[in-house]
């Protein structure tokens, strides 16, 4: 993550509204890890700018997050077809083997066995 900050191009130290960045308003600092490494990191940041920033990364989250439910929900209606086509099949060799099975039994039945 790099820093934000206008340094000496921010706008209300050019009109001289405030003497350095650092009594900017829209001037802050923050505190960052780099890239898991566990080294922390002090961010001198314009606020706007920093807000559109992660603004932008949070909207690509959320695409990316919106496609990964749209591939699960394709794949879960794949599913479902093939497991709907299962049951059937499943209930169409029950019902073609049960009247063999029934009338099996009804001649066990009548020779005594």
């Amino acid at each position: 993550m790099d820093c934000t900050s206008c340094k000496e191009n921010c706008p209300f130290v050019k009109s001289k509204l405030c003497a350095t960045e650092r009594e900017c308003p829209n001037f802050m600092e923050s505190w960052w890890q780099e890239g898991g490494t566990g080294q922390p990191k002090v961010i001198a940041d314009c606020a706007p700018k920093r807000m559109l920033i992660q603004q932008q990364m949070e909207v690509n989250r959320m695409f990316a997050l919106q496609q990964a439910v749209e591939q699960m929900r394709n794949r879960l209606e794949a599913l479902e077809g093939l497991l709907a086509q299962l049951l059937q099949q499943s209930k169409e060799y029950i019902l073609q083997k049960t009247p063999n099975q029934i009338a099996k039994k009804s001649n066990r039945k009548a020779i005594g066995k």
